[in-house]
């Protein structure tokens, strides 16, 4: 038996288990995602670049946080309170689901219901075309 290998995987099972164990690392991992999280807030939404975000500026950030649920959930959102409660979630996972199941079935040539590498291209090629035809064009005028 390889003892430098057993030794290898001991020292990293113990290093992963200290990392999964130890609140500090997580929460500095944390704080950086954070961090960065409010450094991308902060420079796409402080206009008067003055370090941080004023009234207006707060309202503007809220908004377009708002318009992008709006987009991605506001179908699902049938309270409207701006959450997606429990039963809009599995309303959600359900039409999810039903459209991946659309997707393999009409793009699945094999049949073995999944998608391989080249049936994956395929459907995404359309998918790229669809995006490509409903977005507005800007005209040149």
């Amino acid at each position: 038996m390889n003892t430098q290998l057993t030794y290898r995987g001991a020292l990293a099972l113990g290093l992963l288990a200290f990392t999964l164990l130890n609140p500090t690392t997580r929460l500095l991992a944390q704080a950086c995602q954070d961090e960065d999280k409010s450094a991308k807030l902060l420079k796409r939404f402080d206009a008067n670049q003055n370090g941080q975000l004023d009234p207006e500026e707060q309202k503007a950030a809220d908004q377009s946080r708002q318009e992008l649920f709006q987009r991605l959930h506001g179908k699902y959102d049938t309270d409207q309170d701006g959450k997606l409660s429990e039963s809009e979630k599995t309303a959600r996972r359900s039409d999810l689901a039903n459209q991946k199941q659309a997707m393999v079935a009409k793009f699945d040539k094999d049949g073995d219901g999944r998608l391989n590498p080249e049936e994956k291209k395929a459907a995404q090629a359309e998918r790229h075309a669809k995006k490509a035809d409903s977005t507005p064009k800007k005209s040149g005028v």
